[in-house]
Parts: structure tokens; sequence; C-alpha cells
């Protein structure tokens, strides 16, 4: 789970606007509420639930997000095409008495509920005039990463633990002697001493048998118990389609062998990606509503550009010539620059760009009229350096 989670956010999503000040002030606000380790929350759980929840509310006058648990929080909608929420809940368990205490969100109010008062409870106004709990889903059937594979992963859990089982009998195995009788001394003295001397017969006129001395043992399905665990531990990468990157052949793979390895969880990713922007835009549409980040107007969220930085091996070297080509194409600034990996986000690398051809150019003019350099690059020869 945690490799998927980190191949899909572990780096930052790219969430940007298109207006400089409105992108300035979406930017500030999500690295002062820390989104992406809020995103990284809520994609983990969506992966493992199969959904999760964004939550925002109010704290101090300021907006805040995060995320909450979707093993006490659903959401209601309506059976038409529309599929439109209705209602959110939230519920929790308090006091000695285990009282259980729901919190029912509408676009209009919120109600305080509890086992103690009967009917809806308190009711307040809600300030967002939007339901503030916004579902995450993996897929259409709500389906966990692991839904697939649990049984596999039992099945290893038993495997190891009968391998544990087989180490705890060879360490308590028992001593078989056979053609002798032991006394209690001489047991004693093969416990204390741990030396085995003895003969099969007590006296010489007593008819010798056949010693044997060695531990009992079962027989070893070590070989079998390998296989099993090889066999089920390949089949669980395959059917949740997450790389194994403790496969001992993947640091030796070339770079088109190792994107074919990343192809299946790629595509999963992706797929998930959509629904989770779908979510995300309904989530900035509750913050955005607030009118309380500068700049942003309430119907911002509809040109809000979201793009997933995905994980993947990168040659840095071909992003930077593909980045070439494209921009003697004429393609936009921030297009090519999407194309490099370690540009973050292409919108403020483009604004840094300028900011420093406008510095650049600043700093050209101060020497022109300075008197060192004239228009034409020549030196001037009545300036600081030609009396040095």
């Amino acid at each position: 789970m945690d490799t998927y989670s980190g191949f899909a956010v572990g780096k930052p999503i790219q969430i940007s606007l298109t207006e400089d000040l409105a992108n300035t002030s979406l930017a500030e606000f999500n690295r002062s509420r820390n989104m992406d380790t809020v995103i990284s929350r809520v994609w983990k759980e969506s992966s493992i639930f199969g959904r999760a929840y964004f939550y925002v509310y109010g704290d101090n006058g300021e907006i805040r997000v995060t995320n909450t648990s979707p093993l006490n929080t659903f959401v209601i909608y309506d059976d038409t095409v529309a599929h439109k929420p209705l209602y959110a809940v939230r519920y929790s368990t308090v006091g000695m008495g285990l009282q259980k205490r729901i919190t029912l969100y509408s676009d209009k109010f919120i109600y305080e509920i509890s086992e103690k008062n009967a009917g809806m409870g308190q009711k307040k106004a809600n300030p967002f005039d939007l339901i503030p709990i916004v579902e995450v889903v993996e897929n259409d059937e709500r389906l966990g990463l692991i839904e697939n594979v649990i049984t596999l992963i039992d099945e290893v859990d038993k495997a190891i633990s009968e391998k544990s089982n087989d180490v705890a009998y060879f360490a308590d195995a028992y001593l078989k002697v056979l053609g002798a009788l032991l006394t209690d001394e001489q047991l004693k003295n093969l416990r204390d001493k741990r030396v085995i001397n003895m003969k099969s017969a007590e006296t010489e006129d007593d008819t010798p048998e056949s010693l044997e001395v060695d531990f009992l043992s079962k027989p070893n399905a070590d070989g079998t118990q390998e296989n099993l665990l090889n066999r089920v531990i390949d089949n669980i990468y395959q059917m949740s389609m997450i790389v194994n990157l403790n496969d001992k052949d993947f640091g030796n793979s070339t770079g088109v062998a190792l994107e074919m390895k990343y192809k299946p969880m790629l595509s999963l990713a992706t797929l998930k990606s959509r629904l989770f922007s779908e979510s995300l835009k309904r989530m900035y549409q509750v913050v955005f509503a607030s009118n309380l980040i500068k700049n942003v107007g309430e119907k911002a969220w509809k040109d809000l550009d979201i793009s997933f930085q995905y994980d993947l091996p990168h040659d840095v070297l071909s992003e930077v010539q593909t980045a070439q080509a494209l921009a003697s194409l004429g393609v936009s600034t921030e297009t090519w620059l999407k194309v490099i990996s370690v540009v973050n986000d292409p919108k403020q690398e483009e604004d840094k760009m300028l900011n420093e051809q406008k510095q650049q150019f600043k700093n050209n003019l101060e020497m022109i009229a300075s008197g060192n350099i004239k228009p034409d690059g020549e030196v001037n020869d009545n300036g600081p350096r030609r009396e040095e």
C-alpha cells in the first residue's frame, strides 16, 4: 500500500490556477495547510477501504482541511442519474456508557444528535452552503486494493506461521535412545553434560543389542513451503497490479523494461486519478465558497489544473531534450516545463523565469545608464574602466 501511495502522491500533486494572483494565494493556502500530507492520507485510506473523505471546517476565521476516517463517516446520495450528495454523517461513541454522538451535514444546516436527545438535536447554519465532507472513491465499486488479494495475504501469514512452528519443533526435538534403558541419573547427565556415552548391555553376560541414539524428526517441508510462499507473493503483486520493488531482477532492468514493469500500476493510478481529481475539485469548491482565500473567487474551482507527478524512473537528460524540442516548436513555456520531472510547479517556475529575465533586463539598462557599456556592447572609453 505504501508503494502505491508513494508512487502516485509521493511527489506533490500540481494544483494551479491560470490567474497569477489567484495561483499565488492557492499555493500559499496549500503550503500553510499541509495539503500534500492531507492528500496522501486520503489517497492511502481510499486504497485500503475503497473510500475516504476530505473534511473542510472553519477554525478561528480560517479554513482548514483534514481527512476523516471511513470507519465512522459516510455520505448519502440521491437515486437519480446525477448521484447528488444529500447528506454526510460522522458518528462516534462518547462517555463510559459508549453513547452514540452523530453529526449530520446538509447543504444548509449542521445537526448535532445524541442518544440523550430525541429528534434532530441541535441545529446550526452551514457556513459553506455546501456539504463540507467530500467522498473519494477508489473505483466505482468502492473496493480497496486488498479486496482481491486478502485471501492470498492470509495464505502467506499461514505459511510463515507453519515455518515458525517448524523452527520451534526442531528446537524442542526429543532424543531417541533404542537398545538401552536409561536411569534417571543418566538422563540428568545427558541434559547437564550434553554427552552421550553408553553401552547396550549392563553386564558382559547380557546379550548385547544394537544401540541407536538420535533425535525424533518429522519430514522437512521447507522446500515446499518456500515454493508456496514465492508463488503466492508473486500472485499478490500480479493481482493487485502493484510493482514488486524487492524483485531481485528489478535493479538490473533496462529503462524500457522498468517502464513496462510500472505499466500496470501506472494504469491503475491513472484511472483512480480521474475520480480523485473530481473529488479534489469538489473539496476546493467548499474551500473557495468561504471567500476567505484572497484573490480567489467562488467559481475558481472550475479552472483548477490538477496534474499528478507519478514517481516513475526518469531520464532527466531525455526530458530536457524533449522540453527543448517542444520549446523550439513554439509550445508554451508552462507546457514544456511540465515535461521536466524536477519541476514541481510549472506555473511558478514560469513566473520565476519571467522575473529573472525582467531583473536581468533591468540590470542591463542600469549598466547602460551608468556609462560602463554602450548599447552595442562596446566599452565606453570615458567610463570608469578607461580611467583605470
